[in-house]
Protein backbone atom coordinates (compact mmCIF):
# COMPACT_ATOMS: atom_id res chain seq x y z
CA UNK A 1 0.00 0.00 0.00
CA UNK A 2 2.75 2.44 0.91
CA UNK A 3 5.57 1.32 -1.30
CA UNK A 4 2.94 2.18 -4.25
CA UNK A 5 -0.64 2.31 -4.12
CA UNK A 6 -0.88 5.49 -1.98
CA UNK A 7 1.73 7.09 -4.44
CA UNK A 8 -0.30 6.16 -7.34
CA UNK A 9 -3.91 6.44 -6.66
CA UNK A 10 -2.90 10.44 -5.61
CA UNK A 11 -1.37 10.73 -9.07
CA UNK A 12 -3.23 8.91 -11.19
CA UNK A 13 -6.58 9.18 -9.76
CA UNK A 14 -8.90 8.11 -12.82
CA UNK A 15 -5.94 5.32 -14.48
CA UNK A 16 -6.87 1.54 -13.15
CA UNK A 17 -3.58 -0.87 -12.44
CA UNK A 18 -3.25 -4.59 -12.57
CA UNK A 19 -0.19 -6.39 -11.84
CA UNK A 20 0.69 -8.73 -14.57
CA UNK A 21 3.37 -11.09 -13.02
CA UNK A 22 3.16 -11.82 -9.32
CA UNK A 23 4.65 -13.86 -6.97
CA UNK A 24 6.75 -13.50 -3.72
CA UNK A 25 8.68 -16.66 -4.26
CA UNK A 26 9.77 -16.48 -0.42
CA UNK A 27 7.07 -16.62 2.11
CA UNK A 28 3.97 -17.74 3.19
CA UNK A 29 1.57 -18.01 -0.31
CA UNK A 30 -1.57 -17.95 1.71
CA UNK A 31 -0.72 -15.08 4.10
CA UNK A 32 0.85 -12.96 0.69
CA UNK A 33 -1.95 -13.69 -1.31
CA UNK A 34 -4.82 -12.87 1.04
CA UNK A 35 -3.46 -9.50 1.85
CA UNK A 36 -2.33 -8.74 -2.04
CA UNK A 37 -6.25 -9.56 -3.14
CA UNK A 38 -6.97 -7.40 0.15
CA UNK A 39 -5.35 -4.58 -1.05
CA UNK A 40 -7.29 -4.96 -4.77
CA UNK A 41 -10.53 -5.24 -2.44
CA UNK A 42 -10.09 -1.98 -0.62
CA UNK A 43 -8.13 0.22 -3.47
CA UNK A 44 -10.59 0.97 -6.26
CA UNK A 45 -7.90 1.56 -9.36
CA UNK A 46 -5.98 -1.69 -8.30
CA UNK A 47 -7.91 -4.35 -10.34
CA UNK A 48 -5.87 -7.10 -9.50
CA UNK A 49 -2.86 -9.19 -10.00
CA UNK A 50 -2.30 -12.53 -12.53
CA UNK A 51 -0.10 -14.64 -10.45
CA UNK A 52 3.45 -15.95 -12.02
CA UNK A 53 3.52 -18.39 -13.32
CA UNK A 54 1.92 -21.60 -14.09
CA UNK A 55 4.42 -24.03 -15.02
CA UNK A 56 8.58 -23.89 -13.87
CA UNK A 57 10.93 -22.06 -16.51
CA UNK A 58 12.99 -25.08 -16.29
CA UNK A 59 14.95 -23.28 -19.57
CA UNK A 60 15.79 -20.03 -17.89
CA UNK A 61 17.51 -21.61 -15.20
CA UNK A 62 18.70 -20.49 -11.98
CA UNK A 63 16.60 -17.86 -10.01
CA UNK A 64 14.23 -17.73 -12.66
CA UNK A 65 13.09 -21.29 -12.11
CA UNK A 66 11.96 -20.38 -8.33
CA UNK A 67 7.95 -19.02 -9.80
CA UNK A 68 6.36 -22.31 -11.12
CA UNK A 69 3.44 -23.76 -10.10
CA UNK A 70 3.84 -26.90 -11.41
CA UNK A 71 7.01 -28.58 -12.40
CA UNK A 72 7.49 -31.70 -14.99
CA UNK A 73 6.49 -34.98 -12.99
CA UNK A 74 8.03 -38.64 -14.04
CA UNK A 75 5.24 -40.28 -16.20
CA UNK A 76 5.34 -39.38 -19.59
CA UNK A 77 1.87 -38.32 -21.25
CA UNK A 78 2.90 -38.77 -25.13
CA UNK A 79 5.29 -37.79 -27.54
CA UNK A 80 5.14 -34.34 -29.25
CA UNK A 81 6.28 -33.91 -33.22
CA UNK A 82 7.41 -30.40 -33.88
CA UNK A 83 9.04 -29.74 -36.49
CA UNK A 84 11.78 -32.44 -37.61
CA UNK A 85 12.22 -33.39 -33.67
CA UNK A 86 9.99 -35.56 -31.46
CA UNK A 87 9.43 -34.01 -27.82
CA UNK A 88 8.61 -36.52 -25.07
CA UNK A 89 5.44 -34.34 -22.92
CA UNK A 90 5.33 -35.04 -19.30
CA UNK A 91 2.90 -34.78 -16.97
CA UNK A 92 2.93 -31.92 -14.10
CA UNK A 93 2.99 -32.18 -10.42
CA UNK A 94 2.78 -29.47 -8.11
CA UNK A 95 5.67 -27.17 -6.89
CA UNK A 96 5.65 -27.99 -2.97
CA UNK A 97 5.48 -24.70 -0.40
CA UNK A 98 6.84 -25.26 2.94
CA UNK A 99 6.53 -21.86 3.95
CA UNK A 100 2.69 -22.23 3.68
CA UNK A 101 2.77 -24.58 5.91
CA UNK A 102 2.90 -28.57 5.81
CA UNK A 103 2.05 -30.53 2.40
CA UNK A 104 0.73 -27.24 1.24
CA UNK A 105 1.69 -26.37 -2.61
CA UNK A 106 1.52 -23.15 -4.48
CA UNK A 107 -2.02 -24.50 -6.28
CA UNK A 108 -3.44 -25.56 -3.23
CA UNK A 109 -2.45 -22.34 -1.82
CA UNK A 110 -4.12 -20.37 -4.62
CA UNK A 111 -6.90 -22.48 -4.23
CA UNK A 112 -7.43 -21.50 -0.29
CA UNK A 113 -7.23 -17.92 -1.02
CA UNK A 114 -9.48 -17.38 -4.27
CA UNK A 115 -11.88 -19.98 -2.95
CA UNK A 116 -11.98 -22.06 -5.96
CA UNK A 117 -12.24 -26.30 -5.54
CA UNK A 118 -8.48 -26.56 -6.59
CA UNK A 119 -6.54 -29.26 -8.50
CA UNK A 120 -6.84 -33.05 -8.31
CA UNK A 121 -3.01 -33.80 -8.35
CA UNK A 122 -4.28 -37.26 -7.97
CA UNK A 123 -4.90 -37.83 -11.59
CA UNK A 124 -2.00 -35.88 -13.05
CA UNK A 125 0.81 -38.55 -13.33
CA UNK A 126 -1.70 -41.19 -13.83
CA UNK A 127 -3.18 -42.50 -17.33
CA UNK A 128 -5.80 -40.71 -19.17
CA UNK A 129 -8.91 -41.90 -19.32
CA UNK A 130 -9.96 -39.83 -22.29
CA UNK A 131 -6.68 -40.57 -24.13
CA UNK A 132 -5.85 -44.31 -23.47
CA UNK A 133 -6.75 -47.07 -26.11
CA UNK A 134 -10.04 -48.38 -25.69
CA UNK A 135 -9.12 -51.79 -25.39
CA UNK A 136 -8.32 -54.25 -22.82
CA UNK A 137 -4.60 -52.42 -22.17
CA UNK A 138 -6.21 -49.17 -22.10
CA UNK A 139 -9.00 -50.62 -19.49
CA UNK A 140 -6.37 -52.17 -17.30
CA UNK A 141 -4.46 -48.80 -16.95
CA UNK A 142 -7.10 -47.38 -15.83
CA UNK A 143 -8.16 -49.84 -13.26
CA UNK A 144 -5.01 -50.04 -11.79
CA UNK A 145 -5.63 -46.50 -10.46
CA UNK A 146 -8.76 -47.93 -8.10
CA UNK A 147 -10.49 -44.92 -8.77
CA UNK A 148 -14.48 -44.97 -10.06
CA UNK A 149 -14.30 -41.19 -11.17
CA UNK A 150 -11.25 -42.39 -13.54
CA UNK A 151 -13.03 -45.82 -14.80
CA UNK A 152 -16.32 -43.47 -15.20
CA UNK A 153 -14.77 -40.97 -17.59
CA UNK A 154 -12.84 -44.13 -19.61
CA UNK A 155 -16.71 -45.69 -19.69
CA UNK A 156 -18.17 -42.33 -21.12
CA UNK A 157 -15.75 -41.97 -23.28
CA UNK A 158 -16.29 -45.56 -24.52
CA UNK A 159 -20.14 -44.59 -24.65
CA UNK A 160 -18.85 -41.92 -26.53
CA UNK A 161 -16.96 -43.81 -29.82
CA UNK A 162 -19.89 -45.97 -29.67
CA UNK A 163 -21.79 -43.15 -31.35
CA UNK A 164 -23.73 -42.27 -28.30
CA UNK A 165 -23.93 -40.22 -24.99
CA UNK A 166 -24.89 -40.57 -21.58
CA UNK A 167 -28.30 -39.14 -20.68
CA UNK A 168 -28.52 -35.86 -18.86
CA UNK A 169 -28.92 -36.49 -14.90
CA UNK A 170 -27.41 -40.17 -15.02
CA UNK A 171 -24.33 -39.60 -13.28
CA UNK A 172 -25.46 -41.76 -10.91
CA UNK A 173 -25.67 -44.87 -13.25
CA UNK A 174 -22.80 -44.09 -14.82
CA UNK A 175 -21.03 -43.62 -11.59
CA UNK A 176 -22.68 -47.61 -10.28
CA UNK A 177 -21.69 -49.01 -13.65
CA UNK A 178 -17.87 -47.73 -13.40
CA UNK A 179 -18.24 -49.21 -10.05
CA UNK A 180 -18.60 -52.66 -10.84
CA UNK A 181 -15.41 -52.71 -12.61
CA UNK A 182 -12.79 -51.39 -10.69
CA UNK A 183 -11.17 -53.99 -8.64
CA UNK A 184 -12.81 -56.58 -10.27
CA UNK A 185 -10.81 -59.34 -11.27
CA UNK A 186 -13.69 -60.94 -12.55
CA UNK A 187 -14.25 -58.35 -15.15
CA UNK A 188 -12.33 -56.97 -18.22
CA UNK A 189 -12.89 -54.85 -21.49
CA UNK A 190 -14.96 -57.15 -23.69
CA UNK A 191 -16.97 -57.61 -20.74
CA UNK A 192 -17.61 -53.65 -20.66
CA UNK A 193 -18.33 -53.13 -24.17
CA UNK A 194 -20.49 -56.05 -24.15
CA UNK A 195 -22.76 -54.72 -21.87
CA UNK A 196 -22.92 -51.24 -23.15
CA UNK A 197 -23.20 -52.69 -26.74
CA UNK A 198 -26.87 -53.59 -24.94
CA UNK A 199 -27.48 -49.85 -24.96
CA UNK A 200 -28.03 -49.29 -21.30
CA UNK A 201 -31.08 -47.14 -19.95
CA UNK A 202 -28.62 -44.54 -19.09
CA UNK A 203 -27.21 -43.97 -22.42
CA UNK A 204 -28.69 -42.74 -25.71
CA UNK A 205 -27.64 -44.07 -28.72
CA UNK A 206 -27.56 -42.04 -32.00
CA UNK A 207 -29.14 -43.49 -35.28
CA UNK A 208 -27.12 -40.16 -37.32
CA UNK A 209 -23.35 -41.65 -35.78
CA UNK A 210 -20.57 -41.80 -37.70
CA UNK A 211 -17.33 -42.76 -38.05
CA UNK A 212 -15.35 -39.53 -38.79
CA UNK A 213 -11.88 -37.85 -38.05
CA UNK A 214 -11.27 -37.38 -34.09
CA UNK A 215 -10.75 -33.68 -33.52
CA UNK A 216 -8.95 -34.10 -30.47
CA UNK A 217 -6.64 -36.08 -32.58
CA UNK A 218 -2.97 -34.59 -33.99
CA UNK A 219 -3.22 -33.24 -38.04
CA UNK A 220 0.16 -35.95 -38.01
CA UNK A 221 -1.87 -38.90 -36.63
CA UNK A 222 -4.91 -38.02 -38.79
CA UNK A 223 -3.09 -37.73 -42.01
CA UNK A 224 -1.21 -41.40 -41.07
CA UNK A 225 -4.98 -42.94 -40.57
CA UNK A 226 -6.70 -41.30 -44.00
CA UNK A 227 -3.11 -42.60 -46.13
CA UNK A 228 -3.72 -46.12 -44.35
CA UNK A 229 -7.10 -46.22 -45.13
CA UNK A 230 -6.64 -44.66 -48.63
CA UNK A 231 -4.46 -47.93 -49.51
CA UNK A 232 -6.91 -50.46 -48.45
CA UNK A 233 -10.05 -48.94 -49.92
CA UNK A 234 -11.82 -50.99 -52.52
CA UNK A 235 -15.32 -49.33 -52.79
CA UNK A 236 -14.54 -45.19 -53.12
CA UNK A 237 -11.28 -43.96 -54.52
CA UNK A 238 -9.89 -40.92 -52.15
CA UNK A 239 -8.64 -38.98 -54.84
CA UNK A 240 -12.84 -38.22 -55.51
CA UNK A 241 -12.89 -36.38 -52.34
CA UNK A 242 -14.60 -33.04 -53.00
CA UNK A 243 -12.15 -29.46 -52.76
CA UNK A 244 -14.96 -28.64 -49.18
CA UNK A 245 -12.92 -31.18 -47.68
CA UNK A 246 -9.16 -30.36 -48.29
CA UNK A 247 -8.63 -30.35 -44.72
CA UNK A 248 -6.71 -33.05 -42.29
CA UNK A 249 -9.41 -33.48 -40.64
CA UNK A 250 -12.65 -32.99 -43.12
CA UNK A 251 -10.80 -35.30 -45.52
CA UNK A 252 -10.62 -37.80 -42.55
CA UNK A 253 -14.71 -37.45 -42.21
CA UNK A 254 -15.01 -38.32 -46.32
CA UNK A 255 -12.47 -41.26 -46.05
CA UNK A 256 -13.42 -42.64 -42.45
CA UNK A 257 -17.06 -42.28 -42.62
CA UNK A 258 -16.97 -43.84 -45.83
CA UNK A 259 -15.00 -47.05 -45.67
CA UNK A 260 -16.62 -48.02 -42.29
CA UNK A 261 -20.25 -47.67 -43.98
CA UNK A 262 -18.69 -50.04 -46.45
CA UNK A 263 -18.21 -52.40 -43.76
CA UNK A 264 -21.51 -52.99 -43.29
CA UNK A 265 -23.98 -54.06 -40.04
CA UNK A 266 -21.26 -56.32 -38.90
CA UNK A 267 -18.97 -53.25 -38.25
CA UNK A 268 -17.74 -52.64 -34.30
CA UNK A 269 -17.38 -48.61 -33.71
CA UNK A 270 -14.32 -49.68 -31.56
CA UNK A 271 -12.30 -51.81 -33.53
CA UNK A 272 -13.51 -50.66 -37.12
CA UNK A 273 -13.70 -46.65 -36.29
CA UNK A 274 -10.58 -45.68 -34.51
CA UNK A 275 -7.16 -46.16 -36.97
CA UNK A 276 -4.70 -45.71 -34.38
CA UNK A 277 -7.21 -43.02 -32.17
CA UNK A 278 -7.69 -41.17 -35.47
CA UNK A 279 -11.08 -41.91 -35.84
CA UNK A 280 -14.39 -41.53 -33.86
CA UNK A 281 -17.70 -42.72 -34.01
CA UNK A 282 -19.49 -39.72 -33.23
CA UNK A 283 -23.01 -39.07 -31.84
CA UNK A 284 -24.42 -36.22 -34.38
CA UNK A 285 -24.64 -34.29 -30.69
CA UNK A 286 -20.96 -34.42 -31.08
CA UNK A 287 -20.00 -33.71 -34.56
CA UNK A 288 -22.64 -30.87 -35.13
CA UNK A 289 -20.19 -28.36 -33.93
CA UNK A 290 -17.06 -29.91 -36.08
CA UNK A 291 -16.84 -27.34 -39.39
CA UNK A 292 -17.19 -29.34 -42.10
CA UNK A 293 -18.50 -32.56 -41.01
CA UNK A 294 -22.03 -32.73 -41.99
CA UNK A 295 -20.40 -31.55 -45.61
CA UNK A 296 -17.78 -34.45 -46.05
CA UNK A 297 -19.18 -37.03 -44.28
CA UNK A 298 -21.31 -40.26 -46.14
CA UNK A 299 -24.66 -39.10 -46.70
CA UNK A 300 -23.24 -35.24 -45.91
CA UNK A 301 -25.07 -31.95 -47.71
CA UNK A 302 -23.80 -28.69 -48.33
CA UNK A 303 -25.02 -26.17 -45.60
Amino acid sequence: QHQFLDDYNRLFPSTPVYIGEYHRVVGNQTQDLGTILGLAESNPLFLGISFFEYQVAYWKTGSEMDFGMFGLGNYNITSLPYFSKEYEVWCLKPVDSPESGAGVTVPSALAQVYGGPGVDVSTLCVANPDGVPLDQAGFEKINEQNSVPQMARFVENVVDHMGAVVKAGSRAELAAFAGRYVGASDKDFGDMASSLGSKPSWTAFDDGAKCLADRSASPQVVGEAIGWVCSRATTFNCSDAPGACNGTYRTGDWVFSRYYEALGHEANPLVDCSFGQAAVFASSARYAGWTGASVCMTGGHAP
